[in-house]
């Protein structure tokens, strides 16, 4: 499957806009390949693989488009419609 979401994780995550963020600073980067240059937690305790952001996002997702699609417009203070994240095959 090679579908996935072209939204920055911090419009999936619906992050305080002002917040300091590194990833926003390197918008294509993935956050969790940030995560892992700064030896942070939530790499270091495997919390990203496990992560909304990297579920959508990453290449090879056992998840169909439907499914990502679906888990955007259901996930927790969802902001998003359908129509709002551009998966791309």
């Amino acid at each position: 499957m090679d579908g996935k979401c072209d939204w920055p994780c911090w419009e999936i995550m619906n992050c305080d806009t002002g917040k300091k963020c590194p990833a926003k600073n390197r918008p294509q980067t993935p956050c969790w390949e940030i995560a892992r240059e700064q030896s942070d937690y939530r790499y270091i305790l495997q919390i990203c693989v496990d992560c909304i952001v990297h579920v959508l996002k990453e290449d090879n997702s056992v998840l169909s488009i439907d499914d990502r699609q679906s888990i955007m417009v259901n996930k927790a203070n969802c902001v998003l419609t359908s129509e709002d994240c551009r998966i791309t095959i």
